[in-house]
C-alpha cells in the first residue's frame, strides 16, 4: 500500500512539475510573441496611415485614390504640366488576375477619347485600355512595359501606362472626389451583379467574386463584360 501512495505521490509530483513548466514555457513564447504582435500591428497601421495620406479611400470593395479624374472606361487621369497621366482604377486591376504583358502606343501617336490604345495580357485573356481623352501620346511608362506586374502591383502609382497632351480642356469634366469615388463603388456593385447574372452564385459568396474572371466566363461574356466596363 505504501508503495501504491509512493507511486502515485510520485506521479503527482512529477505532473504538477510538467505542468510547471509547461506554463512557464508558454509564459516566455507569451512574452516574446506580445512584441512581435505589437510591431506587426503597428507596421499595419502606419501603412494605414501612409495610404490615407496617400489619398486612398475605400469605395466599397475597391480602392479609391484621391487627387485623380476617372474616365467612364475605368482608367484615372492626372494633370502634370501640358499632358495628362493615364492608368487603370481598382475595377480595371481587378479584371486581370495578373498581368504578363502590357503593349503600350507608340508617342506621337495621335488619339481619340474611347479609343483602345493600350493592351493588357494575363496570359488567356487580355483587356483593351480606352483612351480617356483626344490628343497625342507624349510618354508612356517603360517600367511597365518591362514589368507588367505593375500595372497590377501598383496601378494607381508607378503602373501608370502612357501621358497624353489633350487636344482641348473638356477633360476637366471628368469626375473626382467624392461623386468618383461614388461612382466607383457603384460600378464594383454593378459587376458583383454581372457576375451573379452571367454565372449565378457560384460566381459570387456575400458579394464576394470567387476566383478570376477567365476561369469561369466565356469569350462571349467576356466580350460583355469588357465592352460594359471598359468601353473597349
Amino acid at each position: 500500500m505504501n508503495a501504491i501512495i509512493e507511486t502515485l505521490t510520485a506521479v503527482g509530483i512529477f505532473a504538477v512539475g510538467l505542468v510547471a513548466r509547461l506554463g512557464i514555457v508558454f509564459l516566455v513564447m507569451a512574452a516574446l510573441l506580445v512584441p512581435v504582435l505589437m510591431l506587426a500591428g503597428g507596421m499595419k497601421a502606419v501603412k494605414k496611415a501612409q495610404l490615407w495620406f496617400q489619398g486612398y479611400r475605400a469605395a466599397g470593395g475597391l480602392r479609391f485614390r484621391n487627387g485623380l479624374l476617372y474616365a467612364p472606361g475605368h482608367t484615372w487621369v492626372k494633370e502634370g504640366g501640358k499632358s495628362l497621366r493615364v492608368g487603370l482604377d481598382d475595377l480595371a486591376q481587378t479584371l486581370v488576375p495578373w498581368s504578363v504583358s502590357v503593349a503600350l502606343p507608340e508617342p506621337g501617336k495621335a488619339v481619340k477619347a474611347g479609343e483602345v490604345v493600350a493592351r493588357i495580357s494575363c496570359g488567356q485573356r487580355e483587356i483593351g485600355v480606352a483612351a480617356p481623352v483626344s490628343g497625342r501620346v507624349s510618354m508612356v511608362n517603360t517600367a511597365v512595359a518591362r514589368e507588367p506586374t505593375l500595372a497590377k502591383s501598383d496601378g494607381y502609382g508607378a503602373g501608370w501606362l502612357f501621358e497624353i497632351e489633350p487636344e482641348s480642356s473638356s477633360w476637366r469634366a471628368l469626375p473626382g472626389g467624392e461623386a468618383a469615388r461614388s461612382w466607383l463603388e457603384a460600378e464594383g456593385n454593378r459587376l458583383t451583379r454581372f457576375y451573379e447574372h452571367q454565372l449565378g452564385m457560384s460566381a459570387a459568396d456575400g458579394g464576394e467574386i470567387i476566383g478570376s474572371p477567365e476561369d469561369h466566363l466565356t469569350d462571349a461574356q467576356w466580350r460583355a463584360l469588357t465592352q460594359s466596363f471598359l468601353r473597349t
